[in-house]
């Protein structure tokens, strides 16, 4: 099965416009999906976007005729109603062009409730709670659900799908990936060193997931400057340094800011894939196919998307 290769866009960055251009670029270039997150809250303030994912999306496969993914978390800011809607009329108007992926979510985005913020196991199972509603919903029954952290009476979507999405789970460690494999129709996760990502294939695999639905956010940063390269990873993305257990649980881009004050750039080159040569990003993208992906979008935290696109452009045309 060929590997699919997609756009990521990074909604949390750039205007709504500017992302519009990115992704028709990235259709001309040889891209053939996109992908994007629902935030709330950029990050850091100095990615300074505040993108509603939702309405982006209505307008961005209008745009472009690709297939689309969002990754969400229907655990909080949104109750799984509300977001079983959205994605039925999307997948509505863009028949079999849309995939929806689950996470439990970030305090980051999910504090503007101001709901206490569960344990990672609790929010585990508030999402298995919130897909089962969304999953049914989608299906066009009735649904009434009287959950341990959901209520649902009468509730039943009269605009539905001819062609259920896939429902995804977005999981970062092994451990979710094995618990929460059962809800879904596949998982995505990011970039890893080799040994842990083959670990987190097989917690996935063993847990019941779909080997051939398994899909990557691989996050990169190019310029033909590798010193720039550097700098603009470090510039634009450094929190990811603080890993992903603590990024779950900072508050806002201002703490976030904060606690990644004094990251440096050596840090920063240990966690994202920053390259000036072509061929460097050929071979990560080679390993993650060997690892059992079928579809890896690009996430580029970079300054100039365009370089970006036409740089993978002539990869893929020349490879894949």
């Amino acid at each position: 099965m060929k590997t699919l290769i997609g756009y990521h866009s990074s909604l949390e960055r750039f205007t709504p416009t500017e992302h519009l251009n990115n992704i028709k670029l990235a259709e001309a270039n040889g891209f053939k999906g996109i992908s994007c997150s629902d935030h709330f809250y950029p990050w850091s303030k100095r990615q300074g976007a505040s993108i509603a994912s939702w309405p982006w999306l209505g307008a961005a496969m209008a745009e472009v005729n690709l297939p689309f993914g969002v990754i969400t978390s229907p655990v909080e800011r949104c109750h799984p109603a509300i977001i079983a809607q959205y994605i039925a009329t999307l997948a509505s108007m863009y028949n079999g062009r849309l995939w929806v992926a689950f996470g439990s979510g970030q305090l980051l985005n999910e504090h503007i409730t101001n709901q206490y913020w569960p344990v990672k196991s609790e929010r585990n199972e508030r999402l298995k709670e919130a897909v089962h509603i969304i999953r049914n919903l989608l299906q066009g029954k009735t649904v009434n659900h009287e959950g341990k952290y959901f209520q649902v009476y009468d509730t039943k979507l009269y605009t539905t799908p001819s062609i259920q999405p896939k429902l995804l789970i977005a999981a970062l460690s092994k451990e979710s990936a094995h618990e929460l494999a059962d809800c879904s129709d596949g998982i995505i996760t990011v970039i890893k060193p080799k040994r842990e990502q083959e670990e987190f294939v097989y917690a996935y695999q063993q847990g019941g997931g779909d080997k051939d639905s398994m899909y990557l956010q691989a996050i990169m940063s190019y310029h033909e400057d590798q010193k720039q390269a550097e700098y603009e990873a470090w510039y634009n993305w450094r929190h990811a340094v603080l890993g992903v257990k603590l990024q779950a649980e900072i508050r806002t881009p201002d703490d976030f800011d904060s606690a990644a004050e004094s990251i440096t750039i050596e840090q920063t080159n240990k966690v994202i894939r920053v390259s000036s040569d072509p061929k460097e990003h050929l071979e990560w993208l080679n390993e993650d196919i060997s690892c059992g992906f079928s579809q890896i979008y690009i996430q580029d935290v970079s300054n100039d998307q365009a370089e970006t696109i036409r740089m993978y452009g002539k990869l893929l045309k020349d490879q894949y």
